[in-house]
């Protein structure tokens, strides 16, 4: 039953992590591709509402269940501390994201003319108060993302013992 639960917690996890990757990817490219703004939108809505409905049932479970044990054997309070505050960002901005990204499109109503294909007035959207939070949970987001697997895989490397080289060494004396 553990087993299950835990295959489960780790497709949630990745479920949620390429739809954070993507709705990610399509909000900056929106921004930057002009051209492109209304596909870039569309798909932006769809990940973005996926990854942050996602995170709602993950963030559930996770207050429900409590926390998973670390992974790491032997670890200071302090990196212990700050991986229990990444992880709960970590769960909590895609949820922060998903209300703040439902907070715009309803005080702009621009939902309906980016599904139909058109792309909304960008001043319209850069005047509605939570855009300023929803850029900047984004930003936090995608600085935590690259701290999180950065810190996987030093951890994997270092469960490894560090061997980087391909094989042992022979040297003869």
């Amino acid at each position: 039953m553990m087993v299950r639960a835990v295959s489960k917690n780790r497709t949630l996890h990745w479920l949620i992590a390429v739809f954070v990757a993507l709705a990610l990817a399509t909000g900056y490219g929106a921004q930057q591709i002009p051209s492109m703004s209304g596909e870039f939108l569309r798909i932006h809505l769809a990940a973005g509402l996926l990854a942050g409905l996602l995170s709602l049932v993950r963030l559930a479970v996770w207050l429900v269940a409590g926390g998973q044990a670390s992974t790491i054997g032997h670890q200071s309070k302090g990196i212990h501390w700050a991986a229990k505050m990444v992880h709960g960002f970590l769960r909590v901005l895609p949820v922060i994201l998903l209300v703040s990204g439902v907070g715009i499109l309803f005080l702009t109503g621009a939902a309906p003319e980016i599904l139909s294909g058109n792309t909304p007035d960008p001043e319209l959207l850069a005047q509605a108060p939570p855009q300023s939070l929803h850029h900047r949970a984004a930003f936090a987001l995608f600085v935590l993302i690259t701290g999180h697997i950065a810190a996987a895989i030093w951890h994997r490397q270092a469960k490894r013992g560090w061997k980087l080289q391909k094989g042992p060494q022979n040297i003869i004396s």
